[in-house]
Order: C-alpha cells, then sequence, then structure tokens
C-alpha cells in the first residue's frame, strides 16, 4: 500500500540533490547484492513525467547477463502492490530469466536520494501519469533525464523494446489497468500484462467480501455474489481500516465507522459483527475512509450516520470519483482499445494472498473483463510447461501438486473457477515467473495458440530455484 502526504521539505530537498547529482555526472553502473538470480547490473535512472515535478520518477533498470533471446531482453515493469509510495528498489524477480527488469517510485515514494518528484496521491491520477511514463521510457518512446533510451542504460543487451509487459502485483495490477485505459494510445504495442492476483471489482481492493486474516464475510453469498447490506450499521466508538493492517496515516485517530450488525443489537462487538473495511488515507482533500460506493451509497440511503457527517467519511461522489482510478474493472474495455495487441495472463491460486472469496470475484472480474473486451489472448494461469520449467525439479517439488492447464479464452464463472486455480503448495512467485516467461515466448515466437505442449525457448536463462516456502510481498 502506498504514500499519502509524502512531499514535505526533506523529500523535495532529498530530490533536489538527487537531481542535481544526476545532472552534474552520469550515474554509475552499479554492481547490486546478487540475489537468488544470477549475474545481473543495475543502473539508477530518473524518468520524466508531467506528474513527478523536476525531479522525475526515480527508477532502477536491472540488465540481465546474458539475454532471454540471441537478439536480446524482454522488459518486465514491476508495479508494486498496496497503496504504499513503491521505491526505486525492489527484489530481482525475471532479470535471472534473461529480463530487463525496472521497479520505481510512484510520485512523492522512495527514500533517501532516491525519491520521485512530485505528490503522492494513493495510488490516483498521478500515479496513474508516472506509470504511462514508465511504460513509454520502456518501450523506447522517451529518454531519461539524462537523454538516455533504456537500451543506452542497458548497454551490451539489445532491449527489445517490442516485448515489454508489466506486472500487476496485488493493487498493482490496478494501476496496470487504469494505466492502459488512460494513456494506453501513448504506447499501443504495450506487449503484454500478468496480473498477480489483483483486486478488480467493486469492494475487492478494500477486502469487502472477507480476507484470510478475518475470514469471508458472513453476509456475502460466494454462489450468488449477493451482499446483504439490509445489515449494514454504523458505530461512533470504532475506527475505520482494513484489517488493522498499516496505513499511511493512523487509522485509529478517526473515530466512527461502518460495519455489519449480525446479532441485531445495534453496537459493534468482535467476534459477533464484522466490520466494513476500508482503505484510509488522503488522496488530496484530507484523510478518509475510502469505503466502496456501494456501502456510502447504503448509508446515505438509509441514513445511518446521525447528526452530522464526520470528515472522514467521503460523500457518495467522493468514493465515486475516488474509486474510479483505483479500481480498473469498468476502465477494461478502453485498456484493450488503446492496447489491441495485448496478451494478459491473470494469476489465482486456491489460496488467495488476500482474500477469502472462494468464488474469486475479483479474478473473475479480470479474466472475464478482458475475454469479454475482446482481449487478444487472455488466459487464466500460465501454461502447464511453463510452470513445470520454472518447478524445481527436486522429487518433493514434483510431488507437490498438479497443475491446471486452462487453455486461453475459456469462459470462466463461480460455478468452475474452482477447477482453474493454482495449488497453493508451491510459492507464487513460480508461477508469476512462468506467466511472465510464457507471456514474452509467445510474443517473441508470435505463437498465441490456447495451449502449448512445451516451452517455446527452451535454452532460455534460468535462475536458480526459490527456496521453498517463498513468497513474494503482497500488498
Amino acid at each position: 500500500m502506498k504514500t499519502l502526504l509524502v512531499v514535505g521539505a526533506l523529500a523535495v530537498g532529498f530530490a533536489a540533490l538527487s537531481h542535481a547529482q544526476a545532472q552534474a555526472k552520469p550515474p554509475q553502473r552499479e554492481r547490486p547484492e546478487r540475489g537468488p538470480t544470477t549475474d545481473f547490473d543495475s543502473g539508477f535512472v530518473r524518468i520524466p513525467g508531467a506528474a513527478a515535478g523536476a525531479e522525475g520518477i526515480a527508477a532502477s533498470v536491472l540488465i540481465p547477463r546474458p539475454a532471454r533471446f540471441p537478439n536480446g531482453a524482454p522488459v518486465v515493469i514491476n508495479v508494486t502492490g498496496g497503496v504504499q509510495s513503491g521505491s526505486a528498489r525492489g527484489r530481482p524477480e525475471y532479470v535471472g530469466h534473461g529480463f530487463v527488469e525496472i521497479h520505481f517510485a510512484f510520485p512523492g515514494g522512495g527514500s533517501g536520494e532516491e525519491r520521485s518528484g512530485g505528490r503522492y496521491d494513493f495510488r490516483g491520477t498521478n500515479c496513474i501519469r508516472a506509470l504511462a511514463d514508465v511504460i513509454r521510457f520502456a518501450t523506447g518512446r522517451i529518454a531519461d533525464q539524462n537523454g538516455r533510451r533504456i537500451g543506452d542504460v542497458a548497454r551490451g543487451v539489445t532491449v527489445l523494446t517490442k516485448n515489454v509487459g508489466v506486472v500487476g502485483s496485488s493493487h498493482g495490477g490496478n494501476a496496470c489497468g487504469m494505466a492502459l485505459a488512460l494513456y494506453g494510445a501513448e504506447f499501443p504495442d504495450l506487449a503484454w500484462y500478468a496480473s498477480m492476483e489483483s483486486p478488480y471489482g467493486e469492494g475487492a481492493a478494500n477486502v469487502e467480501l472477507g480476507g484470510r486474516d478475518s475470514g469471508l464475510n458472513p453476509v456475502y453469498d460466494p454462489k450468488t455474489g449477493g451482499l446483504d447490506l439490509s445489515r449494514l450499521a454504523w458505530s461512533p466508538d470504532i475506527s475505520p481500516g482494513l484489517m488493522r493492517k498499516p496505513m499511511l496515516v493512523n487509522p485509529r485517530a478517526l473515530q466512527g465507522a461502518f460495519f455489519f450488525d449480525l446479532d441485531g443489537d445495534g453496537h459493534f462487538s468482535e467476534p459477533k459483527d464484522f466490520p466494513v473495511n476500508s482503505f484510509v488515507g488522503d488522496a488530496g482533500d484530507g484523510v478518509k475512509a475510502w469505503y466502496s460506493p456501494r456501502i456510502i451509497a447504503e448509508a446515505e440511503k438509509r441514513k445511518l450516520i446521525p447528526g452530522a457527517r464526520p470528515r472522514h467519511v467521503p460523500t457518495l461522489a467522493e468514493a465515486t470519483e475516488f474509486w474510479r482510478y483505483r479500481d480498473a474493472a469498468p476502465s477494461i474495455p478502453e485498456a484493450v482499445r488503446n492496447c489491441p495487441n495485448l496478451a494478459v495472463i491473470v494469476y489465482a491460486n486456491e489460496r488467495d494472498h488476500v482474500q477469502a472469496d472462494p468464488a474469486h470475484a475479483h479474478i473473475l472480474e479480470q479474466v472475464e473483463g478482458f475475454r469479454k473486451a475482446g482481449g487478444r489472448f487472455v488466459r487464466l494461469n500460465p501454461d502447464r510447461a511453463y510452470v513445470g520449467s520454472v518447478v524445481p525439479k527436486s522429487p518433493a517439488f514434483q510431488r507437490a501438486a498438479q497443475f491446471p492447464d486452462n487453455p486461453a479464452g475459456l469462459t470462466w464463472t463461480r460455478a468452475n473457477i474452482a477447477a482453474g486455480v493454482e495449488p497453493s503448495a508451491l510459492p507464487l512467485g513460480i508461477y508469476m515467473q512462468a506467466a511472465v516467461c510464457e507471456l514474452a515466448d509467445r510474443t517473441q515466437a508470435g505463437a498465441w495458440a490456447a495451449n502449448l505442449d512445451a516451452v517455446l525457448f527452451p535454452d532460455v536463462p534460468k535462475p536458480p530455484a526459490f527456496p521453498p516456502g517463498r513468497r513474494l510481498a503482497p500488498r
């Protein structure tokens, strides 16, 4: 999750200092600490962007040794999850497979001298514009602030700017969808998008249907998708929040929140009642508890808040505008129109990293949304051949699970999606690496069959396997 009011004199000072240093001398090629991947170099860049001020967008470019293909390396952009503002540095996930890998900080984010300029707006329009500018840099359309194209930064490796994709980690996937919908016409040849259980759909990002920490929301019916809002109630004595997870402000400083009154006594008590989850943060007009529009609409219709509305509770208009830029589900058709050649893999596990919904409604919103919008290639989970190529060859891993092999273009519903999700026995990083490798290979080969019998490029770089139990950072 990402940073709300992060601008301050100190942040501006750091960013200005870093910008001045960047103008004084070219950034040095760095030798990063080695992770569980392979040999690679790293360079720091500042990407110009309208939402990132004079300092630009702070980012790192990981350069593979060797490239994935004989003629060069595809590019993958990591879009971090949660509501934090992100960092220019991130754990290497794909460079070991021969990808140029980009990590970046949203406006106002980062640390020390590697901060992005601009104001963090809680994954709003500033963040979406910045991601679009990172994509423009990755696809070779713009240079960094030192006048270097991505091929100049990755010197010694041919960068395949027609084989570029984005990975949306959890809530980062909503930023991906919105960047494509609002600005995809600026990079219509973006090749692919891989979603890591991104929470698309109303109430998904703020885990309204229940999460792994809280359990399934008792007023939600996963068979029908219905949410019984007749149980919605208001308590002046509790604080809003998201399953007690940290926000960029202290939610406990706010008093008054919605909950589902399961025992009907009009008062919130645990474990009898169920809180209504919300993001809490400042999107530019003060700290608010960002409930979904359906919650605010129900509360306003029934006049659940006695007296004056607390300042931290948004109006329906405010909630609708907030989620317009943070839930990409309604914008999928526009994303497909802007990027007509985009290939999509939506990863989903039987045990979601956040959600408790057995119907995986947030996954259905994505995979069916892209399919119905006419996406050229839409698949639930990577091809079994690619998962098998990433899974460590030890007998324990090989016996751990049976992997689904879902043809691209298949229709998914609440009734059949359980058969298409991945087993939870293996780290989710394995599945995401498989998805990214498959998408890049299909793009390279122009191979769009619904299923594959084997990996398209068997002789590619392969990093050491993840240790058992390793998982990518959730939102």
